[in-house]
């Protein structure tokens, strides 16, 4: 498979219930969702682990829409 046809395959969005999750991208979630579902896993009625650690990767995005000159003295 070639990196374009491989790009493209990982594009793709499952379209049935069951799905090999290692062909597919992780989803991805806003951080305020991650953890708002992290405590429902989390509370009593489920996990009864509310001291449960949550390990991230985060993605920053540091572009900027206005060009900006630094001056260095």
């Amino acid at each position: 498979m070639s990196p374009k046809e491989l790009e493209e395959f990982m594009k793709r969005v499952p379209q049935d219930d069951v799905w090999l999750r290692e062909h597919y991208p992780a989803p991805r979630y806003r951080l305020t969702d991650a953890l708002r579902m992290h405590r429902e896993l989390a509370a009593p009625e489920m996990q009864d682990n509310m001291a449960g650690l949550v390990y991230t990767e985060l993605e920053l995005d540091m572009s900027r829409k206005k060009k900006v000159s630094i001056c260095l003295l």
